[in-house]
């Protein structure tokens, strides 16, 4: 036999034994692999989620085939959040969304983020017991963004507008509403609930009363789109609150530019009389009559161009 054939025989013989190594580990990996998810699955029966979790992210860390890897870490994350662990069961979830979403089923993991976000709300499971409801819109955030539709999100986006409210957030607040309003328009009581908020940020600053015009207008929407609504009662308040502010904004402009300080008669006088003739039937109507009634010069005042009338209060 020459040397040619020799050197091929001892090639062959080193692949034969490369592979029978290759075997043999990838079985001795198969049989661990098995073992640690026996002792995953005993642990969780026997209600040591945290172990099982910690076992199962090996396992993860184990594979190197995505849906596999996205199996065992979506197991970890749920006996973490089972074991009220919730920072751990977030970082997980958040990371499944982000890095193998089409692994992991939607619904089963949006309903154990809006689980975990409820104890943020409660300061279940956080450090001290401390409530954090910031970092539970985060999450709600977080669930709008990987929702397939609107009708899908539209209980958590509502609950996070809540929560933004609650956390005095009115401006995002409005911004979420408004969000819900432009992918589905035909949702009456957000509608209501967004005139509503509006009417109330109007009351806190609104100079030239744009957030009060835009309350009326979709109070109004509302009314025109359901005129039996079981809310009713508060669209008529809200539209009768809304004429007494306005009333009350433009009587606040006249009796400023009668200041000595701001005098301007021409501007004050105007400013009164709109009152008085857009809302006769008002508090702020009753008083600008009397203002007008108390000093007849108002009355004769020159009238002011309409580019000199200020907009608003300095």
């Amino acid at each position: 036999m020459n040397k040619n054939n020799w050197l091929l025989i001892g090639v062959v013989f080193v692949l034969a034994w490369a592979v029978v190594g290759r075997a043999e580990s990838d079985f001795s990996q198969f049989i661990a692999n098995r073992t640690l998810q026996g002792e995953a699955q005993e642990l969780e029966i026997d209600g040591k989620y945290v172990k099982a979790a910690k076992r199962y992210l090996k396992l993860a860390k184990r594979t190197s085939d995505p849906k596999n890897q996205a199996g065992w870490t979506l197991r970890a994350a749920d006996c973490y959040c089972t074991a009220n662990k919730s920072h751990k069961a977030l970082e997980l979830y958040k990371n499944l969304l982000a890095n193998a979403p089409f692994f992991v089923p939607y619904e089963h993991v949006v309903g154990k983020l809006r689980i975990i976000a409820e104890r943020f709300v409660d300061g279940e499971g956080t450090f001290l017991g401390i409530r954090d409801k910031q970092t539970a819109i985060s999450i709600y955030e977080l669930i709008i963004q990987e929702a397939p539709s609107i009708h899908v999100s539209l209980q958590d986006r509502l609950r996070m507008v809540e929560l933004l409210k609650e956390t005095e957030r009115l401006e995002e607040a409005v911004n979420a509403y408004q969000a819900i309003l432009k992918l589905d328009p035909g949702l009456d009581d957000v509608r209501l609930d967004l005139a509503i908020l509006l009417s109330e940020l109007s009351k806190i600053g609104d100079g030239d009363g744009t957030k009060l015009r835009a309350a009326v207008r979709h109070a109004e929407a509302v009314k025109e789109n359901q005129p039996e609504h079981p809310r009713r009662k508060e669209i008529d308040l809200l539209l009768r609150d809304a004429r007494e502010q306005d009333a009350q904004r433009l009587l606040d402009l006249g009796q400023f530019y009668l200041r000595p300080s701001h005098r301007r008669t021409g501007a004050a006088r105007r400013y009164l009389l709109d009152v008085l003739r857009d809302y006769p039937d008002t508090q702020a109507g009753w008083e600008a009559k009397k203002i007008l009634d108390d000093n007849p010069s108002l009355r004769d005042a020159p009238a002011v161009n309409d580019d000199d009338k200020p907009a608003a209060k300095p």
